[in-house]
C-alpha cells in the first residue's frame, strides 16, 4: 500500500500497533458462503462473500455492509454404516 499524505508518520499510524479487527465468521445464507461480523440478536454485517455465482456480487442485498439476520444450526455429522 503506498500512502501519499502531508501528515507526520505519527498522526497515520498513532493507532496501528493496537488495532484488532473485530471477530467474524464464515455462514452459508441462501447458497452464498459469506464472511460475517456478528451483531446482536441473530444478525450479521456482510464483510465479503466468499462462494458464490458472479450475478450474486451483483445483487445489493448481498452488498458489503448489508445487514442479515440468521440462525445458527448445529449439524450433526453420522457415520453412514
Amino acid at each position: 500500500m503506498t500512502l501519499y499524505t502531508v501528515m507526520p508518520e505519527d498522526l497515520v499510524w498513532q493507532n496501528g500497533a493496537s488495532y484488532e479487527p473485530a471477530p467474524t465468521l464464515e455462514i452459508q445464507l441462501g447458497g452464498l458462503l459469506m464472511q460475517v461480523e456478528p451483531m446482536s440478536d441473530n444478525k450479521a454485517k456482510i464483510i465479503r462473500l466468499l462462494n458464490c455465482e458472479l450475478a450474486d456480487y451483483l445483487n445489493p442485498q448481498y452488498a458489503p455492509g448489508s445487514i442479515v439476520s440468521f440462525l445458527p444450526v448445529i449439524e450433526q455429522n453420522r457415520a453412514k454404516v
